[in-house]
């Protein structure tokens, strides 16, 4: 492995701690905390999604939902793209390993709310793990894209002749 990749690997290693970490920290909050964190964040957003979902019917809940997706969302990205600098071409068995990680850290991420106060939810873990899927979705099929456009490049360019 090229020192440049191990050095990308770590990066990648480290943001992926730091998204775990937003996500499990944001668990630990009692149930009063997190309630007044999803009032700023909805206060914030509401007029944004008005605009697309009419005045009035934009709610806490579908903001809190929304987050839990996101999260995740982000969290399937990094884990897909390591798991890529890692052990190479993106194969069906990479994502779902990827898929399946992300899967196991929604599970910890409702564990963690047993502890704080908080209700854990199975359809939260479904959420959770959807979004992640659609984050490897999408990190897939802009790999296999890059993949393609460079190996077409680099293909054009072998073939000029002085």
């Amino acid at each position: 492995m090229e020192k440049k990749n191990k050095k990308a690997i770590v990066i990648l290693s480290v943001i992926i701690a730091l998204t775990l970490a937003v996500i499990w920290l944001h668990s630990c909050l009692g149930q009063e905390e997190s309630a007044e964190e999803s009032g700023f964040v909805y206060d914030i957003l509401c007029p944004f999604f008005e605009i697309f979902m009419g005045k009035g019917n934009v709610t806490e809940h579908f903001i809190r939902k929304l987050a839990h997706f996101t999260e995740f969302f982000v969290l399937g990205l990094e884990l897909m793209l390591l798991m890529k600098m890692v052990l190479g071409k993106v194969r069906l068995k990479l994502l779902i390993n990827a898929w399946t990680l992300g899967t196991f850290c929604a599970l910890v991420d409702e564990t963690i709310q047993l502890f704080s106060g908080r209700g854990p939810m199975v359809q939260d873990v479904w959420l959770d793990s959807a979004g992640c899927i659609t984050g490897v979705s999408i990190m897939s099929i802009i790999i296999i894209v890059r993949d393609k456009y460079r190996k077409k490049r680099k293909n054009k360019k072998s073939h000029v002749r002085f």
